[in-house]
């Protein structure tokens, strides 16, 4: 109970540190009205007890009115601070006027007034100096009437005194003057005092740290100058005072001590610069400007670079360099592959289990993000790896964007085991310092081997074969002998999409959007690929493929011609819809597809009409600069745009403007999560809030039973895609099914479709 006081008063330790002003004012405001309160309840239930025995009925409602707003004041401290402490000023008030006007006695009512002289005190507790003020001019008038020493004449004929009114009237002075201010004044008091002994310790340690920091720079044992922008000397410590002569801080300027060859401000902007002593021809000087963010002086150290030292220093820089450069990455700063390939003598016979990490979409993000920030995402990525595995493993750079961990402590880890960890604890996504944050999608692919220490040309080489084997899904796998004959295989579906490309065995197949009811409003053209066989090359096969092998662009093309063939060849006897078709950024970045696509919408304006395009933001190429601008411009065309996936990807909220999208699409995976995870369905809600509030359609993927069809009818959403209402095939069938259906007629017969 106690504990809960204190928390209610805010008066524990903690409430003492904050520095909340509304803490403080709500403590004050509830340890008068809880004291007032308690005092007041007893006098207001013996006063009405002696009120109904003599039959006064409207004392009774007087003075538990003022009981009750007293209690309201206290209760609506916690949302309403100000209406409460207006209140208590204003009872207060009404309690006085009540006691001038119904208490016929003055020398009883003078102890009313006497009341009004708390009021200036507790508005500088609640409110402001100023109110304060304004509280002592208002009981000028009460100190006026006193000095008159006459009642104001009855306003109305009313008696609300009592037996006891004198004993009441003393005791509520005693609570206030005695209890309700004293205590309100000790928290007060109490505050400051805690946080005058917070400033003096925080006092006493910035002090500590300047004299430390003092005592570091006038011993560093470099000679170190503090200058103003004109180079006038406002302090030096004790090694700059043996090589300077006498220097009187605040005058003598560094042109003064050092021969400067240019203008004296040249010089000081410069980051460094080699100078000698006016009083010694001799000598040879670096002084290096030091970089101070948080500081407006400038600070110079001073190294000595006479002959024999420079010849020291250049000998070991040119040492340093050389192994550098030949043996250390210059942009990670980690030993590079001649380091991998040469390891020392005595650790030859050691076994190691090796992890070679490539951050496969590195060149992805060079191309949309330039060069630098790739060189800045791959040393992050780095640091990352070394924070998480340098305490375990050697880590090395390899050629183009790989990474190898090398393990050699005993127990060795084993190559499954060190798989594992790699898939927990490799970093998917990267922010750098910059203006603006910006985090970056990192996908990785990763071979793990186990070898030798003699045969690192070996282990490397199976890494790479485990790599090739990965897969989006599967980024990390552990090499084994029977991956050269999938690599082999690999090699030969690269072969059959190739030439599926060359001979245009490609076909646009079509899968429906419909309203809830059933009814087709458009479709999604998908393509499927064919071998010479006739047999069909699956998405999932032939997509990954062409990414990775540079036949994106060639097949977005080629796409895009087969999906203009259907539309030619569309039946006169079928309504002509929307087809939607997909599009990466990675597409829409490509140059040569662009301008294919640019050309066929300004020579065939018709087509803007009928083709959508959706624009998948899984990859990173969808939040370039550039693939905006692009999209922006077809938008203005009147193209339409859809974002596929949403949610899944790299797009945020802002994009949904960015690139001028008129339709989302919820990804496949919430709908799939709704009925089962309140989560997932409250986020599919507020996608669908979103898209109406920004005045742009939702069309929900991947619907497969009825009941997640009544769920999102539910939400509001009106378009769906999915197996339910029937599988991607053939154009020719659509077209057919389409051309008959009816609002009830479809969903009877979409069984044929499938």
């Amino acid at each position: 109970m106690l504990q809960w006081l204190k928390g209610f008063l805010f008066i524990r330790e903690q409430d003492f540190l904050n520095p909340d002003r509304t803490i403080l004012k709500t403590s004050l405001l509830r340890i008068i009205l809880l004291s007032g309160a308690m005092l007041t309840t007893s006098i207001v239930l013996h006063s009405s007890f002696i009120a109904y025995e003599l039959n006064l009925t409207f004392v009774i409602s007087i003075t538990a009115s003022f009981l009750v707003v007293l209690f309201l004041s206290l209760w609506f401290t916690r949302k309403y601070l100000l209406a409460s402490s207006i209140s208590l000023l204003a009872m207060v008030i009404a309690a006085c006027l009540s006691m001038l006007l119904f208490i016929p006695d003055f020398n009883l009512s003078q102890a009313g007034i006497t009341f009004l002289y708390t009021l200036p005190l507790m508005a500088l507790f609640l409110f402001s100096r100023k109110a304060a003020f304004a509280m002592m001019c208002f009981n000028v008038l009460p100190f006026l009437l006193l000095l008159r020493n006459q009642n104001l004449p009855p306003i109305i004929d009313i008696d609300i005194s009592l037996p006891a009114t004198h004993a009441y009237l003393n005791g509520l002075l005693f609570m206030f003057f005695n209890i309700c201010i004293p205590l309100s004044a000790m928290r007060l008091l109490k505050t400051q005092k805690v946080h005058a002994q917070q400033m003096i310790q925080h006092q006493n340690a910035l002090q500590r740290s300047l004299d430390q920091y003092a005592e570091i720079f006038d011993n560093n044992g470099t000679a170190s100058f503090f200058c103003n922008e004109e180079g006038v000397i406002l302090n030096l410590n004790n090694a700059a005072k043996d090589i300077t002569a006498k220097v009187t801080l605040n005058s003598t300027r560094l042109c003064d001590i050092f021969e400067l060859t240019e203008d004296t401000s040249v010089n000081l902007l410069a980051a460094s610069f080699q100078t000698r002593l006016k009083n010694n021809e001799n000598s040879r000087y670096l002084l290096q400007k030091a970089s101070l963010e948080h500081h407006d002086t400038l600070l110079f150290h001073c190294h000595d670079i006479t002959a024999q030292t420079n010849h020291a220093l250049e000998l070991s820089r040119l040492k340093k360099h050389h192994i550098s450069t030949h043996f250390y990455d210059l942009v990670t700063g980690l030993p590079n592959e001649n380091h991998w390939y040469n390891p020392a003598p005595s650790a030859i016979h050691q076994k190691m289990t090796v992890a070679l990490v490539k951050i496969d979409n590195l060149s992805q993000i060079n191309t949309a993000f330039g060069i630098s920030v790739g060189d800045a995402i791959l040393k992050a990525f780095a640091i990352e790896l070394k924070e998480r595995f340098g305490h375990q493993a050697k880590i090395y750079r390899f050629r183009g964007v790989s990474l190898a961990l090398e393990f050699t402590s005993l127990p060795l880890i084993s190559p499954e085991n060190l798989a594992q960890q790699l898939r927990q604890h490799i970093p998917t996504s990267l922010k750098l310092k910059q203006e603006q944050q910006i985090e970056y999608h990192l996908e990785y692919r990763v071979g793990c081997c186990s070898g030798n220490k003699s045969a690192p040309q070996q282990a490397a080489e199976q890494c790479l074969i485990a790599i090739k084997q990965t897969t989006q899904a599967n980024p990390v796998i552990v090499y084994y002998v029977g991956l050269i004959n999938n690599l082999l295989e690999a090699s030969s579906q690269e072969v059959k999409i190739r030439d599926a490309l060359k001979h245009n065995r490609l076909e646009m197949w079509l899968q429906p959007k419909v309203m809830a009811d059933g009814h087709i409003i458009s479709f999604e053209a998908l393509a499927r690929m064919f071998d010479k066989d006739g047999s069909m090359i699956m998405p999932s096969t032939f997509i990954p493929i062409i990414e990775s092998s540079q036949l994106q662009a060639i097949f977005a093309v080629k796409v895009f011609r087969q999906l203009l063939q259907l539309i030619r060849s569309w039946p006169k006897n079928v309504p002509m819809v929307t087809i939607a078709f997909n599009l990466s950024g990675q597409d829409i970045l490509s140059d040569r597809f662009f301008k294919v696509l640019i050309q066929t919408y300004m020579n065939h304006p018709e087509l803007i009409p009928l083709l959508e395009i959706e624009i998948t933001e899984t990859s990173v190429f969808s939040t370039h600069k550039e693939t905006g601008r692009r999209l922006n411009t077809l938008a203005r065309m009147g193209v339409s745009i859809a974002i596929d996936d949403f949610g899944t990807g790299h797009a945020s909220l802002s994009q949904l403007i960015d690139i001028s999208a008129d339709t989302i699409k919820i990804d496949r995976y919430f709908v799939s999560q709704l009925g089962i995870s309140e989560r997932h369905t409250q986020i599919v809600n507020a996608a669908i809030l979103l898209a109406k509030s920004l005045k742009l359609n939702v069309i929900a993927e991947g619907i497969e039973t009825e009941t997640q069809l009544l769920q999102l009818t539910a939400l509001g959403c009106e378009q769906f895609q999915g197996y339910l209402f029937g599988k991607p095939a053939p154009a020719a069938l659509w077209l057919k099914t389409f051309q008959l259906q009816t609002p009830t007629h479809w969903l009877t017969h979409k069984k044929h479709a499938n």
